[in-house]
């Protein structure tokens, strides 16, 4: 089984009662699992979502958690990392287990290398239980580019996707960041062009938006400032104009999560971004009211004019502005 027909599975919430997660490309397989996690309603994850390491929990407890009726129905999430520090007479309980699951759990269980020499594993391959998460290669990487993009909310056309391969290579950490780039400069887009991947790639890694982001939404105006000089020695304004714009824009949306008493998992769908990601507009987005950020983004609407018919200098026109983003709150006028 590769990661598309586990994906299908949990499309149509037909769940197997237990997966076998392996191989290198760990990316994907947490995207898949936060997608699984996010399958058990928010009201009842407390009792219906438990994640085990292995060099913790015997298999014993794990199984006994499997076992256990689902409150107030399926599914009942259980997932298990390190599947490989168990020894074998503990693997065998698992081999036990599958010959007569409880249909209404969802075991998922997770190892880098397993050894399909072993009884167990040969059971799960032999079921069609396993899912390998290897790094895609030749075609199968171009359709991994335009399906990550896809989960950020943006489609990709063919021939972005191949630059974008062109330019970083097969790496898959290494073409996620970049992604993360483009999709915050491709802003509302309908379709990532190879143009603004080649706009976006202009975008430093060491002088980078995301540090002038994180610095506003911080509500540090001293790092924003430093983080803004530094992004000016190499890229245009623009761009970092274009960013800020679509920063605010989220921790708009983050606020309403916050206002609502909403959790990471629910900013993730409302935002459309990774959890760990959305956490950190959460954390923002309490720093701030719903005023501040509306405030921002007119102060953000005006710079966008100044810059177009204002012969005020671009950089003291994006210092004032990130110094009026960065001190939205009061207390924050004399921190750093």
């Amino acid at each position: 089984m590769v990661p598309a027909d586990f994906e299908r599975d949990l499309a149509a919430r037909s769940f197997k009662p237990l997966y076998l997660f392996h191989g290198q490309e760990a990316m994907t397989r947490e995207r898949l699992l936060e997608k699984l996690a996010a399958a058990v309603p928010s009201e009842l994850r407390d009792f219906n979502y438990q994640s085990f390491l292995a060099d913790e929990t015997p298999a014993g407890q794990v199984l006994a958690n499997a076992r256990t009726l689902p409150f107030f129905g399926p599914p009942r999430v259980i997932v298990v990392r390190g599947l490989d520090h168990y020894p074998v007479e503990q693997l065998a309980l698992f081999q036990d287990y599958l010959r007569s699951p409880n249909e209404e759990t969802c075991l998922v269980l997770v190892v880098e290398k397993p050894d399909f020499r072993l009884s167990f594993f040969k059971s799960v391959r032999e079921a069609g239980l396993e899912v390998a998460f290897n790094p895609p290669r030749g075609l199968e990487l171009a359709a991994w580019v335009k399906r990550s993009m896809t989960d950020r909310g943006l489609k990709m056309t063919e021939a972005a996707a191949k630059a974008i391969i062109d330019q970083v290579g097969s790496d898959v950490m290494a073409l996620d960041r970049e992604l993360e780039k483009v999709y915050l400069y491709a802003l509302d887009k309908k379709e990532v062009s190879v143009e603004d991947v080649l706009t976006a790639a202009r975008l430093g890694l060491t002088a980078n938006v995301f540090k002038l982001g994180d610095a506003v939404g911080r509500q540090s105006p001293g790092p924003a400032l430093a983080a803004l000089k530094e992004l000016l020695l190499t890229e245009h304004h623009l761009p970092i104009l274009v960013m800020l714009i679509r920063h605010f824009r989220l921790l708009l949306k983050a606020r309403l999560v916050v206002d609502r008493r909403g959790g990471p998992d629910e900013a993730a769908r409302y935002l459309g971004l990774q959890t760990f990601v959305a956490r950190n507009y959460l954390e923002q987005a309490k720093r701030l009211v719903l005023a501040d950020i509306k405030k921002g983004l007119i102060r953000l609407q005006e710079a966008n004019l100044a810059l177009v018919t204002s012969s005020v200098s671009e950089r003291l026109v994006m210092e004032k502005l990130v110094l009026d983003l960065s001190t939205l709150r009061p207390e924050s006028r004399t921190g750093t």
